[in-house]
């Protein structure tokens, strides 16, 4: 079966635009944690379609957002790096049992809203450079 690379980056943004929605539905109905996991997971999707785009093949089975970022062909400033890897506290923390309560804890509205913003800052930017070269 041949690679469709414009298929293939479809699927990653569509995945995307839905997991970002996901999070605005969670964060309305006060489910802070895993609104934070899910845009976390947005910005994941968007990172291997452009990592696609990039190198006309799969992207890795990883969920770092700076590894990933690192692959990519564009320029990322210093201050979207920095965001990624405090995103990735989102995905580990509403993972696993043991680190769940003290993350949930931290999950305030005021917390939520402010990542909820950040994260929708870096996906607007990172879902314009697919039309950008």
């Amino acid at each position: 079966m041949k690679f469709d690379v414009e298929k293939t980056i479809n699927y990653w943004k569509d995945s995307a635009e839905y997991d970002l929605e996901t999070a605005d539905a969670l964060f309305e109905k006060e489910r802070f944690p895993y609104a934070l996991f899910m845009g976390h997971l947005a910005i994941e999707k968007l990172l291997k379609g452009l990592f696609v785009r990039d190198n006309n093949e799969h992207a890795p089975w990883i969920h770092s957002l700076p590894v990933l970022a690192s692959k990519l062909k564009i320029k990322i400033s210093d201050n979207i790096s920095e965001k990624l890897g405090e995103f990735m506290e989102f995905h580990l923390e509403g993972r696993y049992p043991d680190y769940q309560m003290e993350f949930y804890a931290k999950c305030t509205q005021v917390f939520t809203a402010q990542k909820m913003e950040e994260i929708r800052e870096i996906y607007k930017w990172l879902n314009s450079q697919f039309y950008a070269q």
